[in-house]
């Protein structure tokens, strides 16, 4: 009996084989033979690049794309094909708890360099489809980006380090609505990015009697004294005496006792 071979896995492996010609350019040295894979040679805008494809079941081990430089050498190592095994993890500012080959089924953790925090899972395992399982995690920096600035508002604070504060103020005639003080906590302020809402001015009452008319012209002169001035003169204008005065005062005590009670 003959053992049957796949014809795709032959078909490359034949591909493999043959790209071990040398390059385009005769400079460059010879690409070896990739095991359980193919590397395809071509010339891209007048640089030649090489590119490995591992077939199923094998995962990729370096870099999968490189180049001939100028000094007609490879700039990375040929990489390889490997069976078996996930990916090598890759945490940046971070490091898994091996770095060794990780086969199907295993579990590797992750912790992040001092001054990173770690963002995802802190654990992973290879699954048979040769995927990681969460997916890697990545390490964020504790330290937060300048904040944004709300409409009409600014704040106060130069340093966006880990637990460092900052001050939310708004520009006149308008209140914060939201947290004015906040805080870098692992990488990002404590709350959202308040806003500045126009303060809405109460409309002025429209004054009814000659005695309102001279009571508001009191009230819209802030110095003590021309006020009263203003108040005495408003009450001649209108031919209101003290006794007059007096009585519509009564009045509005009356009102205001009856509102209350009501």
């Amino acid at each position: 009996f003959h053992k049957h071979r796949n014809p795709c896995e032959a078909a490359l492996k034949q591909r493999s084989r043959a790209n071990r010609a040398s390059p385009l350019n005769k400079s460059c040295p010879e690409v070896p033979a990739v095991e359980n894979g193919i590397i395809v040679i071509e010339e891209v805008e007048g640089q030649i690049l090489g590119t490995c494809v591992c077939i199923k079941g094998y995962h990729l081990v370096g870099e999968k794309t490189f180049f001939c430089n100028a000094s007609t050498e490879w700039n990375a190592p040929v990489p390889t094909c490997r069976l078996g095994h996930c990916p090598d993890p890759v945490l940046v500012n971070g490091e898994p708890s091996s770095l060794d080959p990780v086969s199907v089924s295993d579990k590797i953790t992750f912790k992040c360099n001092e001054h990173y925090i770690l963002k995802g899972s802190s654990w992973s395992q290879c699954l048979a489809n040769h995927t990681w399982m969460p997916p890697l995690p990545v390490c964020k920096s504790r330290d937060c980006g300048p904040p944004g600035n709300p409409a009409h508002g600014y704040f106060e604070g130069k340093d966006f380090n880990s637990g460092s504060t900052i001050t939310y103020h708004c520009e006149d005639r308008y209140h914060l609505v939201g947290t004015r003080d906040q805080q870098c906590i692992d990488g990002e302020w404590s709350s959202a990015l308040p806003v500045c809402e126009l303060i809405q001015e109460a409309p002025k009452p429209t004054p009814q009697t000659e005695f309102e008319k001279a009571l508001f012209a009191f009230q819209e002169n802030k110095e003590l004294c021309k006020a009263i001035e203003n108040f005495v003169q408003r009450l001649k204008e209108n031919g209101l005496t003290m006794e007059e005065l007096k009585y519509s005062l009564e009045i509005k005590k009356v009102e205001l006792e009856a509102k209350m009670l009501s």
